[in-house]
Parts: C-alpha cells; sequence; structure tokens
C-alpha cells in the first residue's frame, strides 16, 4: 500500500500530548491575564484613575501572548484579548458601579498598541509577495499526490 502510513501508537501519543500541552499553555495564559487585569475592573485598587496604567497593562497582557503562544493565531489572540477588555470594562457594573468609557476605550488602546505592529508586518508581506500558496493547515491535504490515470480506471 504505497501513500498510505502506518500510524505508530507513539506518534497518536505525542500528538495527543502536544495538543494537551498547547491547550494548557493557552489555558495558563489566559489564567495569567486575567490575574493581571482583574484589579482594574475595580476601580483605585493599584493607582487613583490612572488611564493610562490601564493601556499599559492590557498591553503586557496582549504582548506577552503573542510572545508565549507562537502557534496561536494572531487574530484570535486579538480577540481573546477584546473579550477580556469586555469582561474588565463591565465587571464594575456587577457591584452597581458605573462603567467608565475612558477607562475601556484604554484596553482597547492597550490591545491595539500590541496587536496594529503584527498585522502591519503581515501587511507588508503581502505587499511584498510574500504569499503562502495554500493555508498552513491545508498543508498536509495539498500535499498527496494527484490520483494517476492507471488509478482512475480500476
Amino acid at each position: 500500500m504505497t501513500g498510505f502510513r502506518r500510524w505508530d501508537r507513539a506518534d497518536v501519543f505525542a500528538t495527543v500530548q502536544l495538543r494537551m500541552l498547547r491547550l494548557t499553555a493557552t489555558l495558563g495564559v489566559l489564567a495569567g491575564a486575567m490575574a493581571l487585569v482583574a484589579p482594574l475592573a475595580i476601580p483605585g485598587t493599584l493607582f487613583p484613575d490612572a488611564v493610562v496604567v490601564d493601556a499599559l497593562v492590557f498591553y503586557g497582557a496582549t504582548a506577552g501572548a503573542y510572545a508565549i503562544l507562537p502557534f496561536v493565531r494572531r487574530g484570535d489572540i486579538a480577540m481573546v484579548a477584546m473579550w477580556l477588555v469586555l469582561a474588565v470594562g463591565v465587571a464594575p457594573s456587577i457591584v452597581g458601579r458605573e462603567l467608565s468609557a475612558a477607562h475601556m476605550f484604554a484596553h482597547m488602546a492597550g490591545v491595539a498598541m500590541a496587536a496594529l505592529p503584527i498585522y502591519i508586518a503581515r501587511r507588508r508581506q503581502l505587499a511584498q509577495g510574500d504569499t503562502r500558496p495554500y493555508r498552513r493547515r491545508g498543508r498536509e491535504t495539498l500535499s498527496a499526490p494527484a490520483p494517476t490515470a492507471d488509478l482512475a480506471a480500476r
């Protein structure tokens, strides 16, 4: 049987362990980011009304996620960071405080400061013609040889 690869148990278990490691790392980064930005939900715990600190904390959390999770898509990290912005921004309303638009915009600016340079670099790559002929995950399906005429006749 040419063209088929015999699966070895060690390969399957190595793949499962690697996926679990990636999932654990992702959850660890998310938990760390939440622990880092959770005090921002309660005004006055770190600094009295420091909007710049809010932006810098979210910048650090998002940049740290990009550094620690290189195999997670850049859009997914930015999207999770924005959901975290929403959660931290709405959290004071649970205990009866008003939402702060200035703090919400500072949080979004912090995420944007970390995410925009990555998108700008990708835009430059596309402008220079550095594109992939197929998607990253599609490599396994596209690398299979096309059926030849003698296989189609059977």
